[in-house]
């Protein structure tokens, strides 16, 4: 049971803030029960789900991207509401539960590029360590990115690393909330 109840989506006056919670359940990230629970501050989810849409969707790196630095976060946070979590845009991109296993090993795996191995080390920086993000790290992310894929990228960890931690202490379970969803999950979804 979640430390903070969930609003039921019929519920909310406003057809725009059940239309969030319909998109959690097509979409996979973030899912429904997560947004149940920003829908107590209509503002909130509202605000919250803008920028996740502008920093998560295919913009400026695809989704497949970001979503390997989203679960690398999870896996370190140890939330397993999130890291049960799939994107299913990063699926369609060719995301794969062999390469996510591998995540905590990026830097020695050679299942991840140059590329990918420098948006995950940036990503522990964000989340972790700032002091990581030095100059030699610097020159690996200009190598491989431009100014506003290192914006769009650095916005969406910061986004992420944050939303999972407090995620993380609601307890919360899957199909808890609009339950017929399946999208986004992984075959060993668990709560937070």
């Amino acid at each position: 049971m979640p430390r903070i109840s969930y609003v039921d989506p019929e519920s909310l006056d406003d057809p725009a803030d059940r239309e969030i919670l319909e998109r959690a359940r097509l979409h996979g990230t973030p899912r429904p029960e997560s947004q149940a629970i920003r829908a107590h501050v209509p503002e909130i989810l509202r605000t919250f789900s803008a920028y996740w849409n502008a920093t998560f969707s295919d913009r400026h790196l695809d989704n497949r991207l970001k979503e390997l630095c989203r679960l690398y976060v999870s896996k370190t946070v140890e939330c397993n509401y999130c890291g049960g979590q799939r994107s299913e845009a990063a699926r369609a991109q060719g995301l794969s539960e062999e390469l996510v296993d591998e995540i905590l090993l990026f830097e020695e795996s050679d299942a991840f590029d140059e590329r990918e191995k420098t948006a995950l080390a940036y990503t522990r920086a964000i989340a972790w360590d700032p002091d990581l993000a030095d100059d030699p790290l610097w020159e690996r992310l200009h190598a491989h990115f431009d100014e506003a894929q290192i914006v769009e990228l650095g916005s969406f960890v910061s986004l992420t690393a944050g939303a999972q931690r407090f995620v993380k202490t609601l307890d919360l379970g899957h199909r808890e909330v609009l339950g017929d969803g399946a999208a986004g999950l992984a075959s060993h979804a668990g709560r937070s």
